[in-house]
């Protein structure tokens, strides 16, 4: 195992260009081309290569190496039904769904932000946990939001509204249900977004 003070930086560096989407689906991330552009060794890359695969933010084949994930229509419409029943399923608590407004101008942030809040009143931590593991393998994905719907933040809105008013479970799990909805109808989009070819594409760091 690499020394923590050189594997920490290495994974972060990685999941960050992973869930900010600079390479597409398929693509091969090649190790030494990894260690030779954040100057490090093989094995902190491999090692945090290893640790994404286990959080499913890279896929590993054996002969083929790590691949960012290929999320076609069907995958990212699972992904959106587990994210929304996971949700669904922290909005029961009625009287804990107060909660502050995400401030951030990334939508893609700030829909993590959200959903977080959520998910921790549920005071279940494997909620939590499940639902800050969907928010990194979905970051990409949300970042191109501005470029498949015409008002991406609308949903987020009325989540910022209606739970500082105390809004009814109901109205909390209706609001929630619409996002998912309008995400699964333009699935098809998203999923051409996210592939292309990856064959000569540079690794972007």
């Amino acid at each position: 195992m690499s020394p923590a003070h050189v594997l920490e930086p290495t994974y972060q560096a990685i999941k960050k260009r992973l869930m900010e989407g600079i390479w597409p689906g398929g693509f091969r991330l090649d190790t030494a081309r990894l260690a030779d552009e954040l100057g490090v060794s093989t094995s902190p890359v491999r090692d945090s290569l290893n640790h994404l695969a286990g959080e499913r933010m890279v896929d590993f084949e054996m002969g083929a190496g790590f691949h960012v994930p290929r999320l076609g229509e069907r995958r990212l419409r699972d992904l959106f039904d587990l994210n929304l029943h996971l949700l669904l399923m922290a909005t029961q608590r009625e009287e804990e769904l107060v909660a502050s407004a995400a401030a951030s101008d990334d939508i893609a942030t700030r829909t993590a932000i959200r959903f977080l809040q959520l998910a921790h009143a549920s005071g279940n931590g494997e909620i939590v946990s499940a639902i800050g593991g969907l928010n990194d393998r979905l970051a990409a994905v949300r970042h191109l939001e501005p470029n498949v719907l015409s008002a991406p933040g609308a949903e987020l809105d009325e989540l910022d509204r209606a739970t500082p008013a105390r809004a009814s479970a109901p109205v909390i799990r209706d609001i929630l249900t619409r996002y998912h909805e309008v995400r699964k109808i333009h699935s098809g989009a998203f999923a051409r977004l996210r592939s292309g070819d990856h064959t000569d594409m540079s690794l972007r760091l």
